[in-house]
């Protein structure tokens, strides 16, 4: 009889081909070897499954189907699997060589904890790591090792402190709730999170092994408006369920779709006089990247931030400040001030 692997890393692609070989190979580098990767190729158009077929190692499962969405990919694989615990990653990210072994340690030793994550920091399409630019961030941690998540950790106006791909969870009990829900087109995981925490109890640990690549192709670049629509939902639906024991989609009821994404048209282009635009929507973006150091994507930011606002000058300010480093412009900080007593 076949033995069984205890860990089942599940990876959905669609049209993954720019960054679907550094992510498989990540997982395969992993210092823990008891794993089975599990790829499910999400319809995809490109060369994806040559690159997944290129490699020929036994722990590869590779999986084909016609093309469903993230929630649908998931849940088959949940079935397919046949790991106790399932591992997340998704097919443009980066996992350090001792991912898998400290989740897995702290699952083996916390029978009591259904799931554990972990801290990631952002990398630019290039690869280059911005590890000032972390989720969740220090500060969540409050000095601790780890925390338990809460339910005071999902609001409607920040970012869940889960990394969907730094997710690791005893798969019975995510079989047992029915798995992902496919009513959420997008942040299925964030339902599901909630959903676990009614029951069980989920650990954050304060250390990064996961690096999320960040480009224009990512689904949170795509997804912006729809994650918002749906985040309100599920934070909403787990209030319910704990007050009443049931949400709508229990009850059977439709689940209201997000609504169109706001687009600018030439009427509100016109609104920015030439040159007098100031790009404070680029700023978090510019500043990661030059976190990162990766001076083609920043210096591409940097164009398009000059070009829009060139007459402000806090587009100026802006541009240069990260150049200087968070150093010098703490000493020049301090000297304003200096001069202003």
């Amino acid at each position: 009889m076949e033995k069984q692997p205890l860990v089942s890393v599940l990876m959905p692609v669609y049209n993954g081909r720019d960054y679907l070989r550094p992510a498989i190979e990540s997982v395969l580098n992993q210092t823990f070897t008891d794993f089975e990767l599990l790829i499910i190729n999400d319809g995809s158009k490109d060369d994806s499954q040559e690159i997944i077929e290129s490699y020929k190692d036994p722990r590869i499962v590779a999986v084909v189907q016609q093309n469903m969405g993230v929630a649908r990919s998931l849940n088959n694989g949940l079935k397919i699997a046949r790991g106790k615990y399932v591992r997340r990653h998704d097919a443009d990210d980066i996992s350090t060589p001792d991912s898998l072994k400290i989740q897995i340690d702290f699952l083996e030793s916390h029978p009591e904890y259904v799931m554990v994550c972990n801290q990631q920091a952002f990398m630019t399409l290039n690869g280059h790591i911005a590890y000032n630019y972390r989720v969740p961030n220090n500060k969540f941690f409050k000095g601790q090792h780890m925390r338990d998540l809460s339910f005071d950790d999902f609001s409607s106006g920040s970012s869940s402190p889960v990394v969907h791909g730094t997710a690791c969870f005893r798969r019975q009990d995510v079989l047992d709730l029915g798995c992902y829900r496919t009513e959420f087109i997008v942040s299925e995981d964030n339902d599901l999170w909630l959903r676990l925490l009614e029951k069980h109890k989920i650990g954050v640990l304060n250390v990064c092994t996961y690096y999320m690549r960040i480009h224009p192709g990512s689904a949170t670049h795509r997804h912006a408006h729809k994650i918002q629509h749906f985040r309100n939902l599920l934070i909403e639906y787990s209030i319910q369920r704990r007050n009443s024991g049931t949400d709508p989609i229990m009850r059977g009821e439709t689940v209201p779709p997000p609504p169109p994404p706001a687009v600018e048209n030439d009427q509100d282009l016109a609104k920015h006089p030439k040159g007098k635009w100031f790009r404070e929507d680029l700023r978090y973006m510019y500043n990661l990247v030059s976190d990162a150091n990766d001076k083609s994507v920043r210096n591409e930011l940097a164009r398009q931030i000059i070009r829009d606002g060139w007459k402000d000058m806090r587009t100026w300010k802006m541009i240069s400040f990260p150049m200087l480093g968070n150093k010098v412009v703490r000493m020049g900080v301090a000297v304003k001030g200096l001069f202003k007593k």
